[in-house]
This record gives C-alpha cells, sequence and structure tokens, in this order.
C-alpha cells in the first residue's frame, strides 16, 4: 500500500469515527425532543431497485440527441416512497434515481401514474402521487431527448418500472407506523455554482475555462441552503429523512456505468449512520445551478455526497417540530408559452401540472421539468409556510423552465431544441402558480 493510500485510510477512518459520534449526539437530541410531543401522522417507507438493463442507456449528448449502451452498473438505482397518512387521507411521495421521467417516453404521464396506482392494489391513487426524479445523469435516458424511449428494451423496462414503484408504494403503506415531523435546514457553503456566466461574448458555461478579461459574473444566484423534514416515531427512532438541495447530479455525466451520483452516495452515508431511517433525496430547482466541478467521476460523486451528508446530519442536531396536522396535496394545470424544436412559436402552449403538499405546516412545492433556481426562490419567499421545500424534476419532464432574463441573454439552456421547448413568458407562470397553490393550502386569500 503507497504512503498516499495509507494517509486517505486513516483520514477516512477518523472522518466515520467523527460522523458516528456525531450521529450518536444527534439521535439522543431527537429522542430529547421529540419525549412526549404528539404523533399526528402514520408514516411509512418502502425501496425497491429500478436499475435497468444496460442496453436501456445513457443520454450522451442532448443535442445531438445521442444515447449509447451502459457498460456496467457502479451503484443501483431505487425508487423509495415515503407513504404519509391522516384518517382516511394518504399520499405517497417517490424519489426516483432517474434523469426524469417524461411522459413521451412512458406512454403520457397521466396513464402512467394510473399504471402505478392500479399495480399499488389500492394502496395508492394517482392523484395522490409525487414521483420526483433526482436527476441523476448516471440513469437511464428516460426524458425522451433521444429515441431510445422508441426501442423494445426501453419499453419493457418503462413497464415494469410502473410495478417497481408501485411495489415500493405498497410496503411503505403495509409498514406505516404513528410519526411526526421534525425540519431543520443547514446552508452548504461551496457546494453549488451558477452555471450561466456572463461574458462580454454572451453566455458561456462554467464548465469551459475562460480568459478573466472577459468574465463579469454569473448570471444569477444560488440557493445554498440544505432542508430536511425528518419523521420520528414513538420510539425516537427516524422513520424518513427527506432531503432537498439544490445542484446538477453531474459529477458522472457521459461515464457509462449506472449510478445515482451524489444524492445515492449522501444517501447511502446518511443510512449507514442512521440504521433505522430511508433516506431519500428531493432535487431542488437546478435547472442552472451545477456543483464546482462536472464529469470527475465515481470519487468526485462519493466526496460530494458525503460532504452533503454532513451537512444534512448538522441539520438533524437542530430540527424543530412541525405544529399542526394537517394533510393536503393539491394539483394546478398550467399552460406555457412554447416554441417547436427548431424555435418558432408554437400555437397550442404546453400544458403541464405542478402540485404542493401540506404536511401540518410545513409545505413541498413540486415543479416539472428543470426550473431555474430563482423560480424556487420566489416560491420560497412567498410562501406562507415556514418550512418550504421546492422540487424540480416533479411529474412530467418539460425541459427547461428559465428565467426571462435567460431568454434574453441567451445560452444553452434557452435551446431551442428538444430540452428548451417553452417560450418567453413561462417563469412568471410557473412561480405564480406556485405561490397561488401555497396560499391556497394555508388557507389565504
Amino acid at each position: 500500500m503507497s504512503p498516499h493510500a495509507t494517509r486517505l485510510t486513516r483520514r477516512r477512518f477518523l472522518g466515520q469515527s467523527a460522523a458516528a459520534a456525531l450521529a450518536s449526539a444527534l439521535a439522543a437530541t431527537t429522542r430529547a425532543e421529540t419525549t412526549d410531543r404528539p404523533l399526528p401522522f402514520r408514516v411509512g417507507t418502502g425501496v425497491e431497485a429500478i436499475t435497468p438493463p444496460l442496453g436501456v442507456g445513457i443520454l450522451m449528448s442532448s443535442g445531438r440527441q445521442a444515447w449509447e449502451p451502459f457498460e456496467g452498473v457502479r451503484l443501483p438505482l431505487h425508487a423509495k416512497a415515503i407513504v404519509i397518512e391522516k384518517g382516511d387521507r394518504r399520499i405517497a411521495l417517490v424519489a426516483l434515481d432517474l434523469i426524469g421521467l417524461a411522459g413521451e417516453a412512458v406512454g403520457g404521464m397521466a396513464g402512467f401514474r394510473d399504471r402505478v396506482a392500479e399495480a399499488s392494489g389500492g394502496a395508492i391513487g394517482p392523484d395522490d402521487l409525487v414521483l420526483a426524479s433526482t436527476h441523476t445523469h448516471s440513469g437511464p435516458e428516460s426524458i425522451a431527448l433521444s429515441n431510445l424511449y422508441r426501442g423494445e428494451d426501453f419499453r419493457k423496462w418503462a413497464s415494469q418500472l410502473a410495478e417497481q414503484i408501485a411495489s415500493a408504494v405498497r410496503k411503505a403503506a403495509a409498514g406505516a407506523r404513528p410519526a411526526r415531523p421534525m425540519v431543520g435546514r443547514r446552508p452548504a457553503p461551496s457546494l453549488a455554482v451558477n452555471r450561466r456566466i456572463k461574458t462580454t461574448r454572451g453566455i458561456a458555461s462554467v464548465r469551459r475555462k475562460l480568459p478573466p478579461d472577459v468574465v463579469i459574473g454569473p448570471e444569477g444566484p444560488i440557493d445554498e441552503q440544505v432542508r430536511v423534514c425528518a419523521f420520528v416515531d414513538g420510539s425516537s427512532r427516524r422513520v424518513a429523512v427527506l432531503v432537498n438541495f439544490t445542484a446538477h447530479p453531474v459529477h458522472e455525466m457521459c461515464i457509462k456505468q449506472v449510478s445515482p451520483d451524489y444524492p445515492g452516495e449522501m444517501c447511502l452515508a446518511l443510512e449507514k449512520r442512521h440504521a433505522d431511517a430511508t433516506v431519500a433525496f428531493f432535487q431542488g430547482a437546478c435547472g442552472n445551478i451545477n456543483p464546482p466541478t462536472v464529469s470527475r467521476g465515481a470519487d468526485s460523486a462519493a466526496d460530494y455526497g458525503r460532504r452533503l451528508a454532513e451537512r444534512v446530519d448538522e441539520a438533524l442536531g437542530d430540527l424543530h417540530p412541525v405544529q399542526g396536522d394537517r394533510l393536503a396535496l393539491s394539483w394546478k394545470t398550467i399552460r406555457l408559452p412554447a416554441r417547436t424544436v427548431t424555435g418558432e412559436p408554437q400555437p397550442e402552449p404546453l400544458e403541464t401540472r405542478i402540485g404542493a403538499a401540506r404536511i401540518g405546516d410545513a409545505a413541498f412545492v413540486f415543479l416539472p421539468g428543470e426550473p431555474f433556481v430563482e423560480i424556487g426562490l420566489a416560491i420560497r419567499e412567498a410562501s406562507p409556510f415556514a418550512f418550504t421545500a421546492v422540487v424540480g424534476y416533479a411529474d412530467d419532464y418539460i425541459g427547461y423552465i428559465p428565467t426571462d432574463r435567460a431568454f434574453a441573454n441567451g445560452g444553452y439552456e434557452i435551446g431551442p431544441g428538444r430540452w428548451s421547448r417553452l417560450a418567453s413568458g413561462s417563469e412568471p407562470i410557473v412561480r405564480q402558480a406556485g405561490i397561488d397553490l401555497l396560499r391556497s393550502l394555508a388557507g389565504a386569500p
């Protein structure tokens, strides 16, 4: 073993020991905070593997509409279901280790939800189900940017996917037990950058090395907050930990190994420390947000996942009980100005929907496609709920949802192409619809 390898092993050992000590302290804190508190909900979790056959390949280029078969599996992909019940009301939040789900790829999102609900055997209804993808770029090309979805291998996998999600939901419903939600947040500095860089030559990608004399700065903000919602049972055990953070999982992009990227690595690290809990990652509005490095490989994804897990552990050590016992999930259909793949105005708007869930006095908003971070920040700022998590890549994948400023500035995310079909004017519609849903759930005018 080389001297470098020895130092690395020792450092990891010390880090793991410190993490174990921190996890023990956090568990004690949670036990103290939850003693004798009411348990207003029933909560259960279920996990199923959704790893595709290698022939259900990876997206290699959206512009060239290119995919290639996987060469192996580095880590499996999963569907993680969290079922929450109050009386006769039940909702299911499902985190999927996928780049997204396009209705075009799965025979229409409404039909796909119906198939999941039917396969669940009555465990969940189609409108009580949230499907949200982590946006790993090392999962199957399930967003219809290439013609992969037309192949027999993909169609067979997509059919099995509905069954696998339903199985996870059934397990979660069967194992539901009394629990209460607790929430926390922590800053996660140095883990995200706005990838759209203003230069004297227009918008450039942060991935390219740019001459310093042409750089003006990032086009917009980032969201450094990691938000955590944990469900704790009567024995002070964490049933589920829901993590919301905002950054593209692109450490293993175009590397032909199946992997959940950093969200999966983060979940693995946390589940080792909190053995009783199912940890699920819900991606934020990261359409224009990257980690500082891209396509560096598995070690980079693992390191990033561990760093994010440390911030989550800090948040778990400072959880606050959620007040109230209301449970609701609402959907709103919206119509957005659209373009053809060649950039021509499309007469018919693109119809999609957004959702919002209320769990006591905590809220989640679910947006389709790849919303820019400014949209998520604006919705959260206007929310009547003290804790609000904005989740992207939920329900139907509709491509990027840029800001109107981004349309004026140009750049890759503006397209046009299969990945960018919306037109300027979409941002305010999505933003206001999210705010309206939250106000409706809160009972505000």
